[in-house]
């Protein structure tokens, strides 16, 4: 007869161990393996974290830098231009920066000038780099050229337009940098480019994109991408703009 009660008795224990049993399981793998529904809803932000896709770059801007000899030791720099495209790749804008417009401009033509040099395979000094990212300046291309550049770049104009003639000898000393002079030669820069830009859009196989993809030996480069490349951005370009100059008459 006491049988019976100790086997109801151990039913109900055993029933209930099994459910603390049961109890305990689902705990412990709540822990480690989150249920279906939550693993889908953090999965999204662990993909984003993997990086980004690459920015594609909207008209980046070219910096322009001019010297005296690019085969020297130490070129002495004489220009620095940015330039960007406008109008759907109609146009293009210059922006002068060496010599400067500003109050102060004497003093911070001295810094930067002070500032630069080039390092190996032509690349721009840290230094010169940081004075220009601290007044907000960006670029991507960087064009080098100089003045042995300049006077075939003036052979070729000539010899494509008969009735070209401003930059003879004397105009082209007239594109070197000089203390008193500084806007002048700012101005003379801007004509000088003007003219190039009165040839645009240059037709397959001109001369002058010719000499350009060829480096005029040495006098021209182009960094952060290829001569052709950079010469077939400006493929749709006819006109050119300088918003911060007025320009004066040609002598």
């Amino acid at each position: 007869m006491k049988s019976k009660p100790l086997l109801v008795l151990f039913l109900i224990c055993f029933s209930l161990f099994l459910y603390l049993g049961y109890r305990a399981s689902q705990a412990v793998f709540s822990e480690e393996t989150p249920p279906r529904g939550e693993r889908q809803a953090t999965a999204g932000p662990v993909l984003l974290e993997e990086g980004p896709a690459a920015a594609v770059i909207q008209d980046p801007f070219t910096l322009i830098v001019l010297v005296d000899d690019l085969g020297a030791l130490n070129p002495v720099l004489e220009g620095v231009w940015l330039s960007r495209s406008t109008d759907g790749g109609a146009g293009s804008l210059f922006f002068p920066i060496f010599p400067s417009q500003a109050d102060d401009g004497a003093q911070r033509d001295l810094n930067l000038r002070g500032a630069f040099w080039l390092v190996e395979s032509q690349a721009l000094s840290d230094e010169f780099q940081t004075i220009l990212r601290d007044r907000n300046l960006t670029w991507h291309y960087v064009l080098f050229l100089d003045q042995t550049a300049l006077s075939e770049i003036n052979l070729i104009l000539s010899e494509l337009n008969p009735e070209y003639k401003w930059l003879n000898a004397v105009g082209l000393s007239g594109l070197k940098y000089s203390v008193e002079n500084r806007l002048l030669v700012q101005n003379n820069q801007a004509i000088f480019i003007r003219d190039v830009c009165s040839q645009l859009p240059l037709p397959p196989h001109n001369e002058l994109s010719q000499r350009a993809l060829e480096g005029f030996t040495g006098h021209l480069t182009v960094r952060g991408t290829t001569p052709l490349d950079w010469i077939g951005s400006w493929s749709g370009v006819n006109y050119c703009l300088f918003p911060t100059i007025a320009l004066s008459a040609q002598p």
